[in-house]
């Protein structure tokens, strides 16, 4: 007998060396749920963070902000990506994310909590920060927010990159005329809304015409619209977190929302600006969510190095 078929496992399998936000196919998920090996320690970050993810599902909480530190290659991106499958409660190669831990954790009661995340219907947001930032928006003190809007819009298929066209999108799909709407534009310019959007200032005509036979606008509205919706959006942190609220209300069933940021220490750094927008961020969300709406961030330095 050779040594290597003394392992349970072929030794020469691919192996990720580093866990990486960005690789959600159902190879890499598989072999992350599979191979994560929860230590002691981690047992008891798993059995804090559930306990407390729960009082958002079966009452009120406004502490719904989790800050995971570590040094780089302490796993802490790992970490966060199985919290992100265990809330969403994914399913891969035929079993749900729960499922992969029934072996790892043998405490019933955080088992029974876990599961009990996994069965709420929730939107998990899952991104590195410094990816979804434009270049120059970083020196803003709203950065925070800016990024936060973009992926929460891109989440429900609205254009995260143009801000105020999500807004539009938003309210067209509030008054039932979206649909129609692309459906008009596909018929006056050929393409496909979603592909064209983002070329919003090459496609004037055509969704000026698309707004006025679609949905309530004259043509000198939708004109009027078109020429100033740039200079006319504005966006807040109690307007994001509002935007949440709706969303969540509109879903029902106890919905929920998890922001889950990878590299938000190194994002900030030694900015104060961008800390009080981070933390401004979740308090508005705590109060207004309730606990349905979370934010998970990642970081190489502590909080209290942070703040």
């Amino acid at each position: 007998m050779k040594i290597k078929e003394t392992f349970y496992k072929e030794i020469t399998r691919d192996i990720k060396g580093v866990i990486k936000i960005g690789q959600n196919d159902d190879e890499n998920v598989y072999q992350e749920l599979e191979e994560y090996v929860v230590t002691r320690e981690l047992l008891k970050h798993f059995d804090d963070f559930f306990k407390a993810y729960k009082k958002g599902i079966v009452g009120y909480t406004d502490k719904m902000g989790v800050w995971i530190s570590g040094s780089f290659g302490s796993g802490k991106s790992h970490f966060l990506k199985i919290l992100s499958y265990l809330l969403e409660n994914r399913e891969v190669e035929g079993k749900k994310a729960i499922e992969y831990f029934k072996d790892k954790i043998h405490d019933p009661m955080i088992l029974a909590d876990m599961k009990l995340a996994g069965e709420i219907p929730t939107d998990v947001i899952l991104f590195n920060i410094d990816s979804k930032s434009d270049s120059d928006s970083k020196a803003n003190k709203d950065a925070i927010v800016k990024v936060f809007m973009r992926v929460f819009n891109d989440m429900q298929g609205f254009c995260g990159s143009i801000p105020w066209v999500a807004e539009l999108e938003r309210q067209m799909a509030l008054d039932g005329t979206y649909d129609a709407f692309k459906t008009t534009f596909k018929k006056i310019s050929g393409r496909e809304w979603v592909d064209a959007r983002e070329d919003f200032y090459y496609e004037e005509d055509a969704i000026v015409q698309a707004l006025a036979e679609s949905t309530k606008m004259s043509i000198e509205a939708a004109r009027n619209w078109y020429n100033k919706a740039a200079d006319n959006y504005t966006l807040s942190v109690d307007k994001f977190a509002r935007r949440v609220k709706e969303y969540i209300e509109s879903k029902g069933n106890n919905h929920h929302v998890v922001f889950l940021v990878d590299e938000m220490g190194q994002y900030i750094g030694d900015d104060s600006d961008l800390m009080l927008n981070l933390q401004t961020v979740v308090e508005d969300l705590g109060t207004e969510c309730g606990g349905k709406a979370w934010v998970i961030v990642t970081s190489q330095q502590d909080i209290d190095s942070m703040t």
